[in-house]
């Protein structure tokens, strides 16, 4: 089955599971449920949706603009709904998944799968619609392509060192506070070496020359360009987790006064806004990297 319409195919499995749980009872959830975001029509809502706008993408529209924003919103959407899949992988990697956890851990990865898919057809629709390369969607007097030494541009700095100040000031706040653990445990020190990685490699890799083209002292790969999903997928993952959750969720509690008894109350004015700071810094910088990075086109012409 071709991946356009693989994505139709899914869409309608997600919305089916859904109006089942909406007609007789959803399954059990852990504590936090399927979702932030309320309402038991609300996924199959953003399903059709998504469904209707990967199904018109497989026929000439009139209103091609339309259909595209269509499929943004929509992909979105369904992304946003499923965010808590990243805390599913995340408590697989410290341990703390419950065999109870796989219905919520199976139906977020089927509605992340469903939004990524909904997204690269709608990337697909709206290289068709600028009249782009249908390859690397550049239009004509780009092609094809620039080099991935140039200087990234002011915006890109800012959110890479946007990212990294989030990081260190959630950071200082927990350790006024204390660790919960000792860095000394297993999954302390995991914790520790992964939150530096993210939180200071990462953003400054989007932005600086050695996170494209390996530096000289790393032997094996001087010189050679550093495959771009080695930076980009972790950018994504932890910014999209990190915005949506303490963006999304963590803001709205934040405005609506429902703090935690457990925390001071700048505590939590630090490492929400901190790590909000840090998810969106993350995606402005692997926007530039993303578009630096990509390959030259064979394509003769757009």
């Amino acid at each position: 089955m071709s991946p356009r319409r693989l994505t139709p195919f899914l869409l309608a499995v997600y919305a089916a599971v859904h109006v089942w749980w909406a007609i007789a009872g959803a399954p059990h959830f852990d504590s936090f449920g399927e979702s932030f975001i309320p309402g038991i029509w609300t996924p199959v809502a953003i399903a059709v949706a998504a469904l209707a706008a990967s199904l018109l993408f497989l026929r000439e529209n009139r209103h091609p603009w339309a259909i595209v924003a269509l499929g943004w919103a929509a992909g979105i959407g369904m992304i946003l709904y499923s965010f808590m899949f990243a805390l599913d992988l995340a408590s697989m990697l410290f341990g703390e998944f419950a065999a109870s956890d796989w219905t919520g851990f199976l139906i977020r990865g089927l509605g992340v799968a469903c939004g990524v898919l909904t997204v690269l057809g709608t990337i697909a629709a709206q290289r068709r619609a600028r009249g782009a390369c249908s390859r690397c969607g550049r239009l004509p007097a780009a092609h094809p392509g620039t080099l991935r030494t140039g200087p990234a541009p002011w915006w890109a700095y800012a959110g890479a060192y946007g990212a990294l100040t989030g990081a260190v000031v959630r950071l200082a706040a927990e350790l006024i506070t204390g660790l919960p653990w000792p860095p000394t445990e297993p999954s302390g020190l995991v914790f520790l070496v992964l939150y530096t990685a993210a939180g200071s490699l990462l953003p400054l890799a989007l932005v600086h020359r050695w996170g494209r083209i390996w530096p000289r002292w790393v032997l094996p790969f001087a010189g050679r360009d550093v495959p771009r999903w080695i930076v980009l997928v972790p950018a994504f993952l932890v910014g999209g987790g990190l915005s949506a959750y303490f963006g999304l969720v963590g803001g709205t509690y934040t405005i609506l006064g429902d703090f935690s008894a457990e925390f001071p109350l700048w505590w939590t004015l630090m490492v929400i806004p901190g790590y909000t700071v840090w998810g969106l810094g993350l995606l402005v910088a692997a926007v530039f990297f993303l578009g630096i990075t990509k390959p030259p086109c064979s394509s003769p012409a757009a």
